[in-house]
């Protein structure tokens, strides 16, 4: 494969689309629990067309840990590294995004202003409610990093026990877990724990294991043409575009999910077309950015709420919503490229 100083790549190219994916969620006018249509329209088929970002972020970061596992050992070691460096980034990242709110508190009700906000939005909550909260940390898209670092210390913690089987079986039983209580909550096998099953181990381990699976067994699946690759991520769309107007139109439920069955087979798909070398994603100019994108993915949000003003007046002007897009991504790899420059901060973006 391709690749720039021993990195991949078609993975480094895909990585900068997939970001592309995520910031186009963050800043569309129809982010929002309550800003999707009852029927599926142009907006929904956007919100379902970037889904694929997320999955394909923990599919080939479970890729890229396994591959540099040669014992059974390294599982539990590794994991433990990936683990701690996802954390110590959602810290930091959470601080970051926590001086703003912190900042207007203190204003409003003085020094002990954060402390009271924090007691008034966590005390009506329950167990369960508080987890889900606090693994989002100070900026929800921030809840990637502890999910991440969960699907690596168990996929670690099982591996180098020889429990294959078992992290397989779990990750299986924890999606459809998640399901249950996400997408499908409003069916007959759906319930509300209130927990937001998006976050922790229930989207990310399967997605993860199935990376290590890759890297493990799937040297036909490596080698798979960049049209299969499509082909499964276009397979998996679709059967996403089926669920999301079925569960709409059985049970009344929102046609906007973090994942559903179909998420999968969609990620899937799109980190297969990354693996695949595939010479159109060979794009040394996108390829250069990639080592950068978790910096990306972790400040973006920082410039969506600084600009929130501008697209509030630019609302309905369709050329802004590409701007905006393309505004945030250049800020946020702007600051990203000046942290990874610093010794003391590289640790936070990279």
């Amino acid at each position: 494969m391709a690749t720039i100083q021993g990195r991949i790549e078609s993975i480094d190219a895909m990585r900068v689309l997939a970001m592309v994916a995520v910031i186009g969620l963050h800043t569309a006018s129809y982010t929002g629990p309550n800003a999707i249509g009852r029927h599926l329209g142009g907006a929904d088929f956007l919100n379902q067309a970037e889904r694929f970002a997320v999955p394909f972020f923990f599919i080939i970061s479970g890729y890229l840990w396994a591959n540099k596992c040669t014992a059974p050992q390294d599982y539990w070691k590794r994991a433990v590294k990936l683990g701690k460096r996802a954390l110590v980034i959602f810290l930091f990242w959470s601080i970051v995004y926590s001086i703003g709110p912190a900042i207007s508190a203190i204003n409003a009700y003085g020094p002990m202003g954060p402390l009271k906000m924090l007691y008034w939005a966590f005390r009506p909550l329950n167990i369960l409610e508080i987890a889900s909260t606090v693994s989002e940390g100070s900026r929800v898209h921030l809840w990637f990093l502890p999910a991440l670092a969960c699907a690596a210390v168990i996929s670690g913690a099982l591996l180098a026990r020889g429990r294959e089987l078992l992290l397989f079986a779990l990750a299986v039983a924890l999606f459809f877990i998640g399901l249950a209580g996400g997408a499908y909550i409003d069916s007959p096998i759906g319930f509300n724990p209130h927990f937001n099953f998006r976050n922790g181990p229930f989207f990310s381990l399967i997605m993860f294991a199935t990376g290590y699976a890759i890297q493990r067994y799937g040297n036909i699946l490596r080698k798979v043409s960049a049209g299969a690759g499509v082909s499964i991520a276009g397979a998996g769309f679709l059967l996403q575009l089926v669920e999301v107007t079925w569960i709409n139109e059985k049970w009344g439920t929102s046609l906007s999910h973090d994942y559903v069955i179909g998420t999968y087979f969609f990620g899937l798909g799109m980190a297969l077309l990354a693996l695949s070398n595939a010479p159109l994603l060979r794009i040394t100019a996108l390829a250069t950015i990639g080592p950068l994108i978790l910096g990306v993915y972790a400040s973006h949000c920082l410039f969506v709420d600084i600009l929130r003003p501008v697209d509030y007046a630019l609302h309905g002007v369709f050329a802004w919503d590409f701007a905006y897009i393309a505004v945030v991504f250049a800020l946020s790899w702007a600051t990203t490229l000046l942290l990874s420059s610093f010794p003391s901060t590289k640790r936070f973006v990279t």
